[in-house]
């Protein structure tokens, strides 16, 4: 569960993004600017003020992805290709703020149990996080006027913007989302390695995805919940121990992880169909 959790904060967020129709691949780079301001901020500003940077960051992240997916009323191919980019804008703003050094990791008690702490010697801090954001996603989507425009978006975009929903916008703010959630998760990550990389948040953008699609959210948006999202992540969770405890290297495992999600789309599609 502790090692789950820094992909389930993020696939929460993600889950807001797809059931829109969209991707974003910048969530990754994402992690690593925003692990490198909440690290190097804490001298000046404290463990609080740095965190709470680093979600300001990550919302400002996914603030230029939406701003300009809403804009130009972006479908999934769109979506991918945007993010795409700004996936590589955000990784050159980290090299060039942190000159793409290793950011040593707090000392800081509080932080440093964010990642590996335990409550009643039992739960790992982290997956309380997890569960936390999960259920705060819960709530949103299924409980609340919000949540249920956001599926409207998605399942069909002309219906909903005729019934007076403000599409562009919600196609905007789920990305400021997945950006808190990847801030988030970036907090968690550099607590537990006790520091961050100049390419520490390469590759967890697919996991999220990954989780999402084999929990069953659709790739073309509006059918999807976090309870599914949680099923994929621990499914996700589960293939990368048996495939570690194999002794598979990271290259094979990116290979199964890449046929997992072809499939899962493929099952999608042919769901679709029948």
């Amino acid at each position: 569960m502790r090692q789950i959790s820094v992909n389930g904060i993020l696939a929460c967020g993600m889950t807001f993004v797809m059931l829109t129709g969209g991707f974003d691949l910048s969530v990754g780079a994402t992690i690593t600017l925003t692990g490198g301001f909440a690290l190097t901020l804490q001298p000046y500003l404290g463990v609080g003020g740095a965190i709470f940077i680093a979600l300001v960051v990550g919302a400002l992240a996914g603030l230029l992805n939406g701003l300009i997916l809403a804009k130009i009323k972006a479908n999934s191919g769109d979506a991918f290709m945007i993010t795409l980019g700004t996936q590589f804008v955000i990784f050159g703003v980290s090299l060039l703020t942190f000159n793409a050094r290793f950011i040593p990791g707090s000392r800081e008690p509080f932080y440093m149990n964010l990642g590996t702490g335990m409550v009643f010697t039992l739960i790992p801090v982290p997956m309380l996080i997890f569960i936390l954001v999960a259920l705060i996603s819960f709530i949103i989507l299924t409980f609340t006027a919000f949540g249920r425009r956001i599926y409207v978006t998605g399942g069909n975009y002309e219906a909903a913007r005729l019934s007076g929903v403000r599409v562009r916008f919600y196609n905007m703010i789920v990305y400021v989302i997945v950006g808190i959630t990847a801030a988030m998760a970036s907090v968690v990550l550099t607590s537990r390695a006790m520091g961050c990389s100049s390419d520490m948040g390469q590759g967890y953008e697919l996991d999220a995805i990954a989780a999402v699609i084999v929990g069953g959210t659709s790739t073309r948006g509006g059918d999807g919940s976090i309870l599914k999202t949680i099923a994929g992540v621990i499914i996700i969770g589960i293939l990368s121990n048996i495939l570690n405890l194999m002794g598979m290297n990271s290259f094979n495992q990116m290979i199964v992880k890449g046929i997992v999600i072809v499939g899962a789309v493929w099952l999608d599609n042919k769901g679709r169909l029948i």
